[in-house]
Formats: structure tokens, sequence, C-alpha cells
């Protein structure tokens, strides 16, 4: 048997490096890649205005209740909100943006609002609640792990 010799031995090594580096970069160049949202930079600009918004919201005297019932989770609004409040809920999902649905804020004379979790998947969403109330903003911002 023949032996090979340091430099073939070092061109084999060398090639194989190379066809692993372009594997890996080829399996790299298909993988999907979730930002946390897709216009993220817009979003931090303007973020004096949002924390404007949580301070507000940290302010108030009754905060908003979230629970979960029966398929369902209620949002409780503040007993001075009953009215005139207009926004949205977003439903964000850490795990993969695209699973992401946002509500507009519709709350009964009682102060609640019932979202059906039919669409969502089982797992973590924050909630994140963006309102308005007599030309004042308000946000604030809740995990929840949603057993179905």
């Amino acid at each position: 048997m023949k032996k090979i010799s340091w430099g073939t031995k070092l061109g084999i090594g060398a090639s194989i490096y190379v066809v692993g580096v372009l594997a890996f970069v080829g399996f790299s160049t298909t993988q999907k890649i979730n930002l946390v949202s897709k216009d993220y930079y817009p979003k931090e600009v303007v973020y004096q205005g949002q924390i404007d918004k949580l301070k507000n919201a940290k302010e108030l005297k009754d905060n908003i209740q979230i629970t979960q019932k029966n398929g369902t989770l209620q949002i409780q609004f503040p007993a001075n909100m009953r009215n005139q409040v207009k926004g949205e809920i977003m439903f964000y999902r850490p795990a993969d943006y695209e699973y992401d649905v946002k509500y507009a804020i519709k709350i009964d004379e009682n102060g609640f609002q019932e979202v059906s979790t039919d669409q969502l998947l089982k797992g973590m969403y924050t909630i994140k609640i963006d309102w308005e109330h007599n030309n004042i903003g308000y946000y604030k911002e809740e995990a929840v792990y949603l057993n179905k």
C-alpha cells in the first residue's frame, strides 16, 4: 500500500473544510429570519410618545385587568373609562410575528372586551393595549400564556 504524502493530506483537509463552509452558507441562506417586527426602526424613532403613554397608564387609579375564561380573554377597562375609548389590542407572539393579531377596542357598557382565542395558538403572547380616552394616550403590556 502506498503512503499519502503530507501535501496530499493537507489538500484533502483544506477541500473538506471549504466544502463544509459552503454547505453551511448554503444551509443558512435557506433559513427563515423573523425580526421582532417588520417596521422596527420607525417604531424606535417615535418611542418617546410610547414612554409618555406608559407613564399615563401607570398613574391610573384602576388598571386594566386581563383574565382567561372558557376560550376567551376578558379585558376589563377602569371604571371611569366605559365610553369614548378608542385604540387597539395586539396579541404579539414573540416566537413568530406572523401569528400576531390585532383587534380594535370595542368595550361593552360594563367596561369589558371579550376576545376569542380561536385564532391564537397555544403558548406565550404579549398583549399590547394602546388606547386613548379624553385625548390622553395610554399603553399597557402584559404577558399571557394561552392554554387551550
